[in-house]
């Protein structure tokens, strides 16, 4: 249909725009803006000569805005976009370096291909929401969020600019996306001079963002103090298990010095016997603990003193 757009052919309705001309149809541009349809629908001049002078455009963006309405599209250009440069409240002395973190830049500072696709991309959802074509906002909006960068730079700043003058204070389509990326990188943006000399030209913004820092400060905290309460806990419970099971081996050292004893009882009973049932020689002996495969089981016998011979104590082992 965008040949239709270029030979206006069967056109039934006239745009114009500074030098430009555009003869279009109704039946193309009403269904997708609510604008076109109640002017055509109007009894204003404009709907009885069929003709309207778009005079606050510029006639490129009307170009593109009209390329949509015929194509689903439209195509970026080489040219500056339709808005007024920022003053240089960006300026700095070199005593003011220390702790500055981010470059400062004039608005003489030549624009990036992609700094200017984007303001293209924000004009484009102006026009979106000033005609409402509410298919170009949201096209717009997509390319302008997809083409943001991940962190934030000086020559960013002409976009916020383009954002607050081409939108509506309470549109947030264009700035929450930028405010997001600030919220990324508020540890280090809050602390740049430059940062905070521009954010201050946008209060509202400005609040917002301080807001949102200072509530995502108090969940860190929250989040920091449940950790240590978590590892604080597993401390105490590791602590009362050492000293439950010091408490154990305790129990179990004092049992086995109990036993030794007793076994030292059974042997003073034993030395009774008058011989070595190897030697046939008087019976001399000593008590020796042999250490099982379990730690906590030990083992005593007997011993001849004279050949070695081992005497084992039946049954009696802890």
């Amino acid at each position: 249909m965008e040949t239709l757009l270029e030979s206006g052919k069967y056109s039934d309705f006239k745009i114009l725009c500074g030098p430009r001309e555009w003869k279009v149809h109704r039946a193309i541009i009403c269904p997708q803006s609510d604008y076109f349809t109640m002017l055509c629908d109007s009894q204003f001049k404009e709907a009885k000569i069929a003709e309207i002078d778009l005079v606050d455009e510029n006639p490129s963006d009307v170009q593109k805005m009209l390329s949509f309405l015929y194509s689903g599209s439209y195509t970026m250009d080489d040219s500056q976009p339709s808005v007024a440069e920022p003053e240089d409240t960006a300026t700095t002395s070199q005593d003011e370096t220390t702790n500055q973190e981010l470059p400062r830049t004039g608005p003489q500072t030549p624009i990036s291909p992609e700094i200017l696709r984007q303001r293209h991309h924000i004009i484009m959802y102006s026009l979106g929401d000033k005609y409402f074509i509410e298919k170009l906002k949201l096209q717009a909006a997509k390319m302008f969020i997809d083409g943001l960068p991940p962190k934030w730079t000086t020559d960013q700043w002409r976009l916020m600019d383009d954002v607050d003058e081409k939108t509506a204070p309470s549109d947030q389509t264009l700035r929450k996306p930028i405010m997001d990326i600030w919220l990324k990188q508020s540890m280090e943006l809050l602390r740049a001079k430059e940062f905070l000399d521009n954010i201050a030209r946008f209060p509202t913004m400005e609040l917002e963002l301080l807001r949102k820092h200072a509530r995502r400060m108090d969940q860190y905290q929250q989040a920091l103090c449940i950790e240590v309460d978590t590892l604080q806990n597993k401390v105490v419970k590791q602590v009362e298990k050492i000293d439950s099971l010091s408490l154990k081996l305790g129990t179990l050292e004092s049992k086995r010095e109990d036993f030794k004893t007793s076994v030292r009882t059974l042997i003073l009973s034993v030395n009774d016997w008058d011989e070595c049932r190897h030697c046939d020689k008087s019976f001399n002996n000593t008590l020796e603990e042999i250490a099982a495969n379990d730690r906590n089981r030990v083992s005593y016998i007997l011993r001849c003193t004279g050949c070695q011979t081992k005497h084992g104590l039946t049954g009696f082992e802890i």
